[in-house]
């Protein structure tokens, strides 16, 4: 929801934002009600409201940088709902979109919601204890567009209407403040001015029982100690050629699959049960697969925060380390220990980051392999091997 805020406005290229004292500059507010008159400027009636019910969602980081988290409260008076899950008038509601201090473990935590928020400094400012200015979202439907307030905003809902008409007033400037009660409740007290330049005081006292929006997160290592793979009897090597697709002919790529004896690895593909270890490494490129897999020691490269690697480190003798967040094919990518579970991953699997593969052929034609690895958690684990894979044991797949 933050991000999409922000990327509407740059999609847009309206930037303008400008923090406005409602009761200095007139010319700004709409004329609809009519004001107070004081010496030396014009000032609506400001509004006091208690509300009664909250419903308060949270986002997490939706932004993707740590900086905060996203924390939706909604607060409308009493109301009815209809078969929709819209609230029906007479009444009123108060929408705050806050960025709240970062949870690295992506739980809503009613601790870090306490304190004091102000408005954003400018559209990009997601700093913690601020909110979000109000703004219009329009949605594509098959009938036409429709557009409703999104963010920091008051609405006011007429008898027998509901949120699609109500009259909305969209929040940029103000404070709020939250505050932990010794009971376990919380209250929530605040002075918001919008776009008609309408000075509202609120407050809210209650439970505050959040819902969580954030997806779980799948772990790229489930390991808990440090795992040594000397069970690994079998393989399978196919040649991707260019796979990175450099187009300057210097190195393949060539995807590996060690595994034990009760893995099938007659497609080139794990199948069955059992340990499974999913190498890459570049080798060059007149390297020929009938040859097997050439000797030599592979240390992995590093990739990008992006999880890009730089086109100069893709370069024979060495191993590419796993792609995050890639469960699958076709994205599995890199170099991967999974405990296959009838054909499927298992409960046991590591992400490798870092480390290096050594290749040594025997003058029968056996594979000398040993690895020494570390997964991607933290602290990592150490993923090692040193095993003996015969000549007749590792499959050889042509698919360039």
């Amino acid at each position: 929801m933050r991000a999409k805020y922000f990327l509407g406005l740059t999609q847009r290229l309206v930037i303008l934002i400008l923090t406005i004292s409602c009761w200095g500059v007139v010319i700004s507010c709409d004329n609809d009600d009519d004001p107070i008159i004081t010496e030396g400027f014009t000032e609506k009636e400001q509004t006091t409201i208690q509300f009664t019910n909250c419903q308060v969602e949270y986002i997490g980081d939706d932004i993707g940088e740590a900086t905060s988290d996203g924390w939706l409260i909604k607060f409308y008076t009493d109301m009815q709902t209809n078969d929709m899950g819209m609230l029906e008038g007479e009444g009123c509601l108060m929408q705050l979109l806050l960025n709240v201090k970062y949870e690295p473990e992506q739980t809503p935590e009613l601790d870090n919601l306490v304190g004091t928020y102000l408005s954003q400094s400018n559209s990009g400012d997601f700093s913690a204890n601020t909110f979000v200015y109000g703004y219009m979202d329009y949605i594509d439907l098959p009938g036409g567009r429709i557009e409703r307030a999104d963010a920091t905003f008051y609405g006011e809902i007429a008898d027998g209407a509901t949120e699609e008409d109500m009259e909305i007033d969209l929040i940029d400037d103000g404070v709020v403040n939250i505050k932990a009660n010794d009971d376990g409740t919380h209250t929530v007290e605040g002075t918001l001015v919008g776009k008609k330049c309408i000075k509202r005081i609120f407050s809210w006292s209650g439970t505050i029982e959040p819902t969580s929006r954030v997806e779980p997160t799948i772990p790229n290592s489930t390991l808990t100690s440090d795992l040594t793979l000397n069970n690994l009897t079998q393989g399978v090597v196919e040649d991707r050629g260019d796979y990175f697709y450099l187009k300057d002919e210097s190195y393949r790529d060539y995807l590996i699959f060690l595994a034990e004896e009760s893995v099938n690895l007659s497609t080139g593909r794990p199948q069955g049960s059992g340990d499974v270890l999913r190498l890459e490494l570049l080798v060059p490129w007149t390297s020929n697969i009938d040859d097997g897999i050439p000797s030599g020691t592979y240390p992995m490269v590093v990739r990008n925060a992006d999880t890009s690697i730089d086109k100069d480190s893709i370069t024979p003798f060495h191993s590419v380390p796993g792609l995050p967040d890639r469960f699958s094919y076709p994205y599995w990518a890199g170099t991967w220990y999974v405990d296959f579970a009838d054909g499927v991953w298992g409960n046991s699997y590591a992400r490798i980051d870092r480390g290096s593969v050594t290749i040594d052929r025997t003058e029968d034609g056996s594979y000398h392999i040993t690895c020494t690895f570390e997964d991607s958690s933290s602290p990592s684990h150490k993923v090692s091997c040193d095993v003996v894979i015969a000549e007749d044991k590792m499959k050889i797949m042509k698919y360039v």
